[in-house]
């Protein structure tokens, strides 16, 4: 899967390749930091893909569960946007595989939590090293301190984009 592919294709330079870079300013930074953005998507994807095991919906829930759990349904249902009926699917699903469990919540026993397993962490174990390969592969093009730069500065991003999510200003 290509970038391309992956682009929206509604703005007449999404896809191209090419796209608004050289324009300066704000639009010019968000751009080039989406392009950037849609090469880890497409790392990602291609990831998945070689596993065969999951599906990106699959996916979602396994890495939401991960990154934020325990959760219980309704609060990983709003996480994700889904509907509490296609997220319990889900939930069932992955349950049925092995990769989440369903135990009761301390403080209310009508409450069910939801944990990643073992299997599930392996899971993701090794779609992250796979990713992780391709990404260092990619970094060994770059000078030592073109890669630590990007480091820093990826830091910094993530910093902002959590905290503008976790005040509610992104969605």
């Amino acid at each position: 899967m290509t970038t391309e592919a992956i682009h929206d294709g509604g703005d007449e330079f999404l896809g191209t390749g090419r796209g608004e870079a050289g324009r300066g300013g704000e639009s010019d930074s968000a751009w080039l930091v989406e392009e950037a953005s849609l090469v880890l998507v497409e790392v990602t994807l291609n990831a998945v893909a070689e596993m065969g095991d999951l599906s990106l919906t699959q996916l979602r829930v396994l890495l939401a569960v991960d990154r934020h759990g325990p959760l219980n349904l309704s609060t990983l249902a709003a996480h994700l946007t889904m509907s509490l009926s296609a997220a319990g699917r889900m939930v069932d699903r992955l349950d049925g595989a092995g990769l989440l469990t369903r135990f009761p919540a301390a403080h209310s026993r009508r409450e069910i939590r939801i944990e990643t397993t073992v299997r599930g962490r392996e899971v993701l174990g090794r779609l992250r090293s796979a990713r992780r390969r391709r990404i260092g592969a990619a970094l060994e093009r770059l000078t030592p301190e073109t890669r630590q730069t990007l480091a820093r500065t990826l830091q910094e991003f993530t910093a902002a984009a959590q905290s503008e999510e976790e005040n509610g200003l992104l969605p």
